[in-house]
């Protein structure tokens, strides 16, 4: 942010519909915005800008959080159409990833478009994997060297795995090695969430239950929030990032202090 050059020329906008789509040009364009800055940038006072930021929560545009607010993680569609959308940069996630992993451990892959590359990636050494996704299970079927848990339950759409009492209950049983957790967002200060209440439900469950947390996310994920908390940073044993991830986003992942892998 070129915050001094802002101080210097405030932009003449008054009414509340034009700060609105400001706003929203910045939050797309920047993850997040600042009250203070945003009311030195447009010439009105904080209050008012603090007005425009409920409001904008209030339609799902962004999160207030303490100062500002947070650009809300977009709704990509079904499991089925994000599975079909940069498959090869969640393939060289993917790839990063599995070079965590050693012989004999126990792994759980959460349901998501970014495991299903991970899935796709695991070495040939022998693991137990676990899964409470479909997909997952059949890119798996014949890697006669993995032992495969499949977990039931009802079968959402949305998330391409299985979700409810059945695989809640499944997981408290088990004690994995390192779970690959899929999300929707993260954000440092407000960690990974996710879209939908049950699945934030299962995931807290999940990530209790393991040694060791990795997430993989693309860029698009990096500084977003989603209605319903999973986890916080500090429950992230390892992220897994693309190479070319925005600068202030990577410096604010790296001042936080959690362990990256940045993909090749």
């Amino acid at each position: 942010m070129n915050t001094e050059a802002r101080k210097e020329r405030p932009l003449a906008i008054a009414l509340p519909s034009d700060r609105h789509q400001y706003i929203r040009q910045r939050l797309q364009q920047e993850g997040r915005v600042l009250a203070t800055e945003l009311a030195q940038t447009l010439g009105v006072s904080e209050d008012s800008i603090r007005r425009d930021l409920r409001e904008l929560a209030a339609t799902g545009i962004c999160q207030r959080v303490y100062g500002g607010a947070i650009a809300m993680t977009p709704n990509t569609g079904s499991f089925i159409e994000r599975s079909h959308e940069n498959v090869a940069r969640k393939a060289r996630l993917a790839a990063a990833a599995v070079r965590l992993l050693q012989p004999g451990q126990f792994v759980f892959l959460d349901a998501g478009t970014t495991n299903l590359e991970i899935a796709r990636a695991l070495p040939d050494m022998p693991l137990t994997v676990a899964t409470n996704s479909i997909p997952i299970a059949a890119v798996l079927f014949g890697r006669s060297q993995f032992e495969v848990l499949v977990i039931g339950g009802r079968m959402d759409h949305r998330v391409g795995g299985t979700l409810g009492s059945i695989p809640t209950l499944a997981v408290q049983d088990m004690r994995p090695d390192v779970c690959f957790l899929g999300t929707c967002s993260v954000d440092i200060e407000l960690g990974v969430g996710t879209t939908i209440a049950e699945e934030a439900a299962f995931k807290r469950v999940l990530v209790g239950q393991c040694n060791q947390i990795v997430l993989a996310v693309t860029n698009e994920k990096l500084g977003t929030a989603s209605p319903f908390a999973v986890a916080g940073m500090r429950d992230i044993g390892r992220l897994v990032i693309e190479a070319n991830a925005e600068p202030h986003k990577l410096a604010s992942l790296q001042h936080s202090g959690v362990p990256l892998l940045i993909a090749d």
